[in-house]
C-alpha cells in the first residue's frame, strides 16, 4: 500500500474510517501507519514490510486526520532507526539475553531486525493488541524467541509478572513511545522495580522534552491530539528523565534529535524545494532523543 503524498493526505480520504484516537491502544495503529509510508520512500531511513498490512485503513485515517501529520511520519522514521541501532549496537556488545518490549504495540522488530535466533523477546501489551499483531503476522516466522505476556502496567501484581518472565538473566527494555502516557507512579515504579526483581540493567527510551516540542510545533501544542488518552498526571519528558536518574539509570548512549540529524536534511531540503531550512532555536543541551540508560554505573 503506498499512502497518499501530503497534499491529498487527509481522513476525506476515507470517510467510512473512524480516525479518532479513542484509546491510547489506537496510537498504535497510527505509528504503524508511519512506518508504512516510510518503507515505500527511495530513501526510507526504515524499512517494515509489515507496517502497511498492521496499519490498515484505520491508522492511515487516523495519521491523516491529526495535524502536523507529515512532521509525525518522519519524526517516527527517526525515532524508529535511533532505537534500532541503539538496540542492535546494545545486543552486540552485551550479553544479553531477553529483551522486554514493554507497551510494544505494532512494533515489528522481532520479525525485521537481524537478530539471535536464541534471543528472547517479550512483547508486553494489552491482549487486544497482541491478539490483532498475531492474527496478521501469523504467517511469518521472527528471527528470535518471541513471547508475549499481556499486563497492565498500572497493577504492581501484573507488572510482577513482567519481572518474573524477564527472569535473573541480563535483560533490556524498551519502552518506545510509552511513558508520555503512564501515570506519573507508574514511571516511578518501572524505575525503581525492573532493576530490583529482574536482570534489567539496560533501559532503551525515548524522551521529549516541553521546550523541544514548544519549538518544533512553532508555539503550537504538538501534544494535543493524544492529550485525552494521556494519564491526568502524566509527565513531561524532562520529568520523565529526572525520574529515571534519580533512580540509578544513566545514559550511557543516546541520538539526539537536535544534534544527529544531519542525514535527514537532504530530505527536509528536498520539500522546500532546495531551501536550506531554518535552524530552530532549540535550547542548548536539550536531551530529547532516544536514550541507552544502564544501572549501576
Amino acid at each position: 500500500m503506498r499512502l497518499p503524498d501530503d497534499s491529498r493526505y487527509d481522513s476525506e480520504l476515507m470517510p467510512e474510517i473512524d480516525g479518532k484516537i479513542a484509546h491510547v491502544s489506537d496510537t498504535a495503529l497510527m505509528i504503524a501507519a508511519c512506518r508504512a509510508h516510510e518503507h515505500e520512500l527511495e530513501d526510507a531511513f526504515v524499512h517494515d514490510p509489515f507496517a502497511s498490512r498492521l496499519a490498515g485503513d484505520r491508522g492511515v485515517a487516523i495519521l491523516g486526520a491529526l495535524p502536523y501529520s507529515n512532521v509525525l511520519r518522519l519524526g517516527i522514521a527517526i525515532r524508529t532507526r535511533f532505537v534500532d541501532e541503539l538496540l542492535l549496537d546494545t545486543l552486540a556488545t552485551h550479553s544479553i539475553a531477553t529483551v522486554l518490549s514493554v507497551g510494544c504495540g505494532l512494533d515489528t522488530r522481532p520479525w525485521r531486525l537481524d537478530l539471535s535466533p536464541d534471543l528472547r523477546w517479550i512483547e508486553i501489551d494489552f491482549a487486544d493488541v497482541l491478539d490483532y499483531k498475531d492474527g496478521l503476522m501469523s504467517g511469518e516466522r521472527s528471527r528470535c524467541r518471541r513471547e508475549r505476556l499481556t499486563v497492565d502496567l498500572n497493577d504492581a501484581a501484573q507488572r510482577r509478572s513482567m519481572y518474573e518472565a524477564a527472569g535473573s538473566t541480563s535483560a533490556i527494555m524498551i519502552t518506545e513511545g510509552l511513558l508520555l502516557y503512564l501515570p506519573a507512579p507508574t514511571v516511578d515504579a518501572l524505575a525503581t522495580e525492573a532493576p530490583a526483581h529482574s536482570g534489567i540493567a539496560h533501559w532503551i527510551s525515548d524522551i521529549t522534552t516541553a521546550a523541544f516540542s514548544k519549538v518544533l510545533g512553532g508555539g503550537a501544542d504538538t501534544m494535543q491530539p493524544i492529550r485525552h488518552v494521556q494519564a491526568p498526571d502524566a509527565l513531561k519528558g524532562e520529568q520523565i528523565l529526572e525520574v529515571l536518574q534519580r533512580h540509578g539509570w544513566k545514559t550511557s548512549a543516546m541520538r539526539s534529535y537536535i544534534t544527529d540529524v544531519d542525514f535527514v536534511m537532504d530530505r527536509v531540503r528536498r520539500a522546500m524545494g532546495g531551501a536550506t531550512p531554518p535552524r530552530r532555536p532549540y535550547p542548548p543541551n536539550d536531551p530529547t532523543g532516544v536514550h541507552l540508560f544502564v544501572q549501576g554505573q
